[in-house]
């Protein structure tokens, strides 16, 4: 099976598990979570698919390519998600770990999977 339909399954499926699993813990989040996981879902998906491609042109540059594209994702994540860094409605902890929680998740999830190609080769 083509590597980057694999990686748009185990994203997708994931993805899904992981937002009935955190809607059915929370009951009204500050942050929606069909915003958060789809961002997550989207942006996992496209730094893999971008991380293959440079794997296939340049792969001793493998390591900078993942650090830009995270960068890149950490400041995505302040112009979708203004309320992370508002003070007018003031987050509570709790709130900003359910945002933080998956944010991470999915950032393993995307060295796993860079992990796992790259054992293969």
């Amino acid at each position: 099976m083509n590597f980057y339909l694999k990686t748009f399954i185990l994203v997708s499926l994931s993805t899904l598990l992981l937002y009935v699993a955190h809607a059915f813990l929370v009951e009204d989040p500050a942050i929606p979570l069909i915003k958060t996981y789809l961002f997550l879902g989207i942006a996992t998906l496209v730094t893999v698919s971008a991380l293959k491609y440079v794997f296939g042109l340049v792969p001793d540059k493998l390591g900078f390519a993942f650090l830009a594209l995270v960068f890149i994702k950490f400041g995505v994540v302040f112009l979708l998600f203004p309320e992370l860094l508002s003070d007018e409605p003031k987050l509570s902890r709790a709130e900003i770990l359910g945002f933080l929680g998956p944010y991470l998740i999915f950032l393993f999830m995307e060295a796993t999977i860079v992990i796992k190609w790259l054992n293969k080769n």
